[in-house]
């Protein structure tokens, strides 16, 4: 048996080199004759290809949305299906764990009130999230009936602290948490994942590496940190028994997790976004923690702000 075979592919490899030698393309195909770099041609082909995708999305996603103005109720059951969508790709498909009340952050050498501010007390506090996860930060209680329940949120490395007034490192102007504190509104300040190098070989941040792990898990880290922000919307909503409304505020990395917890959350009634609204069309210059997998087929940032309550 073996002959014969050795024989087939003595024939083969000469028919093989004698159609090389040839030099001729195959019928319906041409030569790739190139002067430049094939490689370098490659990556800016797909370069083109990926601008001109981006480009496109902003036209096509119309077609993705069954808007009914008739009313209020009729609008948000219309959107409903996007909601979910963008729930999924940002992999928020966690239970998240019932609580009656925020843990407050103390020990024999430091209690949970931090500080005192104009007609307020802040106070250190942790909440449980989904699994091992854990919310942090600051809760910010005035003297007086709260009027509204805000949960501000800083840019990534703000600390709470520093937009409670608790430490410097911001402008009294723009100490957002305060202000609504001092206007009578609760306030809880969660604590974002910084932007600090990693201690990974490569030195990446914190959120790239959290971003790179949760990607392989179908998961977000900036559906992690919506996570958080919806657990206080929880407590917020059972709290809540004279319709205080709930809203959310950020700059940043927090304009960008208050836009998109007023997309998905109906509870939340009114957000304020500072420092992140804006086209996305460039996102692959922003950092890599940004990137959504599919969200500009059907989100840009005025369609997220469409579908806030």
């Amino acid at each position: 048996m073996i002959f014969p075979l050795l024989h087939w592919l003595s024939s083969a490899l000469c028919t093989i080199q004698s159609g090389t030698e040839s030099n001729q393309p195959l019928q319906g195909t041409s030569q790739l004759t190139l002067e430049e770099d094939i490689a370098s041609y490659l990556v800016s082909g797909v370069d083109r290809f990926l601008l001109s995708q981006l480009d496109q999305s902003v036209s096509k996603r119309e077609e993705y949305w069954k808007r009914d103005f008739s009313s209020t109720t009729n609008y948000a059951v219309s959107v409903e299906p996007n909601r979910m969508q963008l729930s999924q790709i940002l992999g928020i498909r966690d239970n998240r764990i019932p609580f009656k009340g925020l843990e407050l952050i103390a020990s024999t050498n430091q209690p949970a009130l931090v500080g005192r501010g104009n007609g307020y007390d802040i106070f250190a506090v942790r909440w449980p999230v989904i699994h091992t996860i854990h919310g942090e930060g600051l809760l910010l209680v005035p003297s007086n009936k709260p009027i509204a329940n805000v949960i501000a949120i800083p840019d990534a490395d703000v600390l709470p602290e520093h937009i409670s007034g608790l430490i410097e490192g911001v402008p009294s102007h723009s100490q957002f948490a305060r202000h609504l504190a001092e206007s009578g509104c609760r306030v809880v300040i969660p604590t974002l994942i910084s932007r600090k190098s990693s201690e990974m070989p490569n030195h990446i941040s914190k959120r790239e590496w959290l971003y790179r792990s949760a990607f392989e898990l179908g998961r977000h880290l900036i559906g992690y940190e919506l996570q958080k922000i919806f657990a206080v919307v929880d407590w917020f909503s059972a709290q809540s028994q004279d319709d205080v409304k709930i809203g959310t505020i950020g700059w940043g990395e927090g304009g960008m997790l208050a836009l998109y917890a007023g997309a998905i959350d109906t509870r939340i009634d009114a957000v304020c976004v500072s420092g992140y609204f804006n086209s996305r069309q460039e996102i692959w210059k922003e950092p890599l923690e940004r990137n959504v997998f599919g969200l500009l087929t059907q989100f840009g940032d005025a369609e997220l702000a469409s579908m806030v309550a």
